[in-house]
């Protein structure tokens, strides 16, 4: 009987050229994401806002009616009732885990500083009344407080693309800083004396 021989073919050339086009285009695809993951975007993307009058908005009160004269049964406040005042306006939601590292700073400033004539607000977008007014009672929120309205009409009339977002507004309605991320103590306390101006 004659011997049969198996012959396994072995890696030719084009096998070794395809295996290794496969290798430096998965090896590009990873370095891509690895860097688009590990650094951090820039959270201080110019506004079109900045320079320019604020935009109107009107939200749903959750607190603070009494900040602006309203009894409690008031619907809402809008940008209308700040006027002549620096306001920081800030966009915010409860089961943001960002809005929790600003929120304590928030307060701080708000009580530091609502004696001399800074307004901080709050809107809650994409939230419950329920849902936000527990997470202002955890953290001690006492500043005023909206819920944006259903269709989210203040956040995209203000280009909020993820919360917290906040808004630097003068004295005379205009936008002069926006925050993308958590505010700071010290981001905060940058910004009074400016507006204190």
């Amino acid at each position: 009987m004659a011997e049969q021989r198996v012959v396994v073919p072995g890696p030719n050339r084009k096998h070794l050229i395809a295996v290794l086009v496969f290798m430096v285009v998965a090896a590009g695809i990873i370095g891509f994401f690895y860097r688009g993951l590990s650094h951090p975007a820039d959270k201080n993307i110019p506004s079109a806002f900045l320079g320019k009058q604020a935009m109107p908005f009107e939200v749903t009160w959750l607190q603070g009616q009494e900040y602006l004269g309203h009894t409690p049964d008031a619907k809402g406040f809008s940008l209308a009732d700040f006027k002549g005042r620096p306001l920081i306006l800030n966009f915010w939601a409860s089961w943001c885990y960002s809005c929790r590292e600003e929120a304590r700073d928030f307060e701080a400033f708000w009580q530091r500083y609502k004696d001399k004539g800074i307004i901080v607000a709050g809107i809650a977008i994409q939230d419950t009344p329920e849902a936000a007014r527990q997470f202002a009672k955890t953290y001690g929120k006492t500043y005023m407080l909206g819920l944006d309205t259903e269709d989210g009409k203040a956040a995209i009339d203000y280009g909020v693309t993820g919360v917290p977002e906040t808004f630097i507004i003068d004295r005379n309605g205009v936008v002069i800083h926006k925050e993308a991320g958590p505010m700071t103590a010290e981001k905060l306390a940058t910004f009074a004396d400016q507006l204190l101006k």
